[in-house]
């Protein structure tokens, strides 16, 4: 058995269709899943109450060469400027940042704030934001109303708001959050949590197969 953490917006795509595909297998695993935030994750791989974290790194985050953890690049989530429908950028086929200058923002949950606002400072002004909210959906309704603009990850569904739309950023690359996997150090060869590794990666990468470029 397996105990998987990730973020809530990493288990629909990746965490369970890998638990369902782990179950499965000609060797099944069961894998469990917890839904974690970055640090307590790494907090429960030293604690061993878990055996992989799929995670998004902070500023302070152990780094990737940390000689504790086993950390690998799992998927670079690109950000969109998610709009209400007959927004003016609507109907563009991408953007540059600083043409959302002006708008009113909607401020996410801390982590992918601070990566907000490190983006937009690099595209040259401090976005303003007006409302905050921490849950993805929750976000999603407040530009769904009109009331701002924000840079939504990919694998973030529109699902419930499918009248929003979209608009890629430009950028070489484009803006991304980056996702890693964490194991403890030495137990990446082990069977289970190879397995996961390796199942993991190839849902990661249908996920970026599947979404436009």
């Amino acid at each position: 058995m397996t105990v998987d953490t990730g973020f809530a917006t990493s288990i629909g795509p990746l965490l369970a269709p890998a638990a369902e595909d782990l179950s499965h297998a000609d060797r099944p695993i069961q894998a469990t899943v917890e839904e974690a935030d970055t640090r307590g994750s790494y907090r429960q791989l030293l604690a061993n109450r878990i055996d992989i974290a799929v995670l998004t790194p902070l500023p302070d985050s152990p780094a990737v060469d940390d000689a504790r953890f086993h950390q690998e690049a799992l998927l670079d989530d690109v950000l969109d400027l998610v709009v209400p429908p007959g927004h003016r950028l609507a109907t563009q086929q991408a953007v540059d940042l600083l043409a959302a200058e002006h708008e009113n923002w909607i401020a996410p949950h801390h982590d992918q704030n601070r990566l907000l606002h490190a983006l937009c400072a690099a595209a040259g002004f401090a976005p303003r934001t007006v409302h905050h909210a921490d849950e993805w959906q929750a976000v999603l309704a407040l530009v769904s109303h009109g009331l701002g603009v924000c840079l939504v990850p990919r694998l973030v569904s529109l699902t419930a708001h499918p009248r929003l739309v979209r608009v890629p950023v430009k950028g070489t690359p484009a803006p991304s959050r980056r996702i890693l996997t964490c194991v403890r150090r030495g137990s990446a060869e082990q069977s289970a949590v190879a397995d996961g590794l390796r199942t993991l990666r190839a849902r990661a990468a249908e996920e970026a197969a599947a979404r436009p470029r």
